[in-house]
């Protein structure tokens, strides 16, 4: 699943984004879409990806547009690879006769009744991508994948996003692909009493 989302992110990212190539990214940080790094502060940025595609579910026609940017208004993520900056995901999601079926802006925070704190204070939200295999038996719901994950490592959770069609939304954990075990947790202090 993990390799997949990376390889729907990336298609779309060439083929909806225009960027000019940074010489201070590295390869291995265009691996994991880094896209700016500050030279003062070390700050890590992923790449903005956008994303406008007419979709169907259940017989009925969508316009869904996803939109992702790594934002300064949410706390920093610093880990053993550096300090990130978090992402904020734009989902919206309209009816053929223009009206608003879902709108929202989707931090990592969404997803924090299903994480654990120490895996929150060290993860980013990586971004969210359409299901089409999943919607097409998803009895006219629209779904969606999400994955919360710790900066330039393959270590992610991945969930599933389901949007009735009144409107309605619920998150779940995606039980088929989850690599982290939420039990993930940074090393603990010592607090052994020195005498």
């Amino acid at each position: 699943m993990k390799y997949i989302i990376v390889v729907i992110f990336t298609f779309l990212l060439v083929g909806c984004t225009g960027r000019k190539a940074s010489t201070s990214v590295t390869d291995e940080q265009k691996l994991f879409q880094i896209d700016h790094v500050d030279e003062a502060t070390g700050l890590q940025k992923m790449q903005p990806s956008q994303f406008s595609e007419e979709i169907e579910a259940g017989g009925k026609k969508y316009q869904l547009y996803i939109q992702r940017s790594a934002t300064d208004s949410l706390p920093h993520v610093k880990s053993e690879m550096g300090l990130f900056a978090d992402n904020r995901v734009v989902l919206s999601i309209k009816r053929q006769d223009k009206s608003n079926l879902y709108n929202k802006v989707f931090t990592k925070r969404d997803f924090a009744s299903l994480l654990t704190e120490p895996y929150l204070e060290k993860s980013v939200l990586e971004g969210l991508v359409f299901d089409h295999e999943k919607t097409e038996s998803a009895n006219g719901n629209i779904v969606l994948a999400a994955s919360v994950s710790f900066p330039m490592t393959d270590m992610y959770v991945p969930f599933t996003i389901v949007i009735t069609p009144s409107g309605k939304m619920s998150i779940d954990r995606d039980e088929e692909a989850v690599d982290v075990p939420l039990s993930e947790q940074p090393e603990p202090e010592d607090t052994t009493e020195i005498r």
